[in-house]
């Protein structure tokens, strides 16, 4: 595994400090896709279901204005000195539609880099769409030597942010995918 790969490289460095070794996932790496709560007056929280649909991306690129944006930095760590985790939420609302993206980005310098990204979107511009969101959840993961190898950049200013870190995988996809679903999730009406 990375873990240990990343350990065995640094063995010396352990040995020498008497470091004590926890079994924990020091990247701080998350499954997390967000909480559905159940409504305010009571009842079952709704479910997402399976759905082959997925996010208008064209939608996403039109030259709209955006109307309200907002990125929160939920937590981040330089990793001890050993690279960098960031998990952070973006808020993007437009005329005709939303989007969440929840994201967590980790580089652990010379070894790897990971991106597990849960994308909400919901169109808001007719009465139908505006009660379903999509929810899309990707993971991707790769360490340089196999991304050298697919042809993306090295370590390097490619993964320096989680933004050109996305694109390098993009550029090499399905190369480092280890997750990808998409589900759709049906508001009640409102009273």
């Amino acid at each position: 595994s990375s873990a240990s790969a990343w350990r065995s490289s640094r063995a010396h460095e352990i040995q020498a400090q008497n470091a004590v070794q926890l079994q924990y996932d020091w990247t701080f790496t998350t499954p997390f896709t967000g909480t559905l709560l159940p409504p305010a007056g009571g009842g079952a929280a709704p479910e997402w279901q399976e759905t082959s649909e997925q996010i208008d991306r064209g939608m996403l690129m039109e030259r709209d204005p955006i109307l309200f944006f907002d990125e929160v930095i939920l937590y981040e760590s330089d990793l001890d000195d050993n690279g960098v985790t960031q998990m952070s939420v973006k808020l993007r609302v437009m005329p005709k539609c939303w989007l969440v993206l929840l994201r967590l980005w980790m580089r652990v310098d010379g070894l790897m880099v990971r991106l597990r990204e849960t994308r909400m979107f919901c169109r808001h511009n007719t009465p139908d769409a505006a009660r379903t969101v999509l929810r899309e959840v990707r993971h991707v993961e790769g360490t340089f030597k196999e991304l050298r190898s697919a042809g993306a950049p090295g370590d390097g200013p490619a993964y320096a942010c989680a933004d050109t870190a996305s694109q390098a995988f993009q550029a090499v996809a399905p190369i480092g995918v280890k997750l990808f679903r998409s589900e759709k999730l049906l508001l009640p009406e409102a009273n």
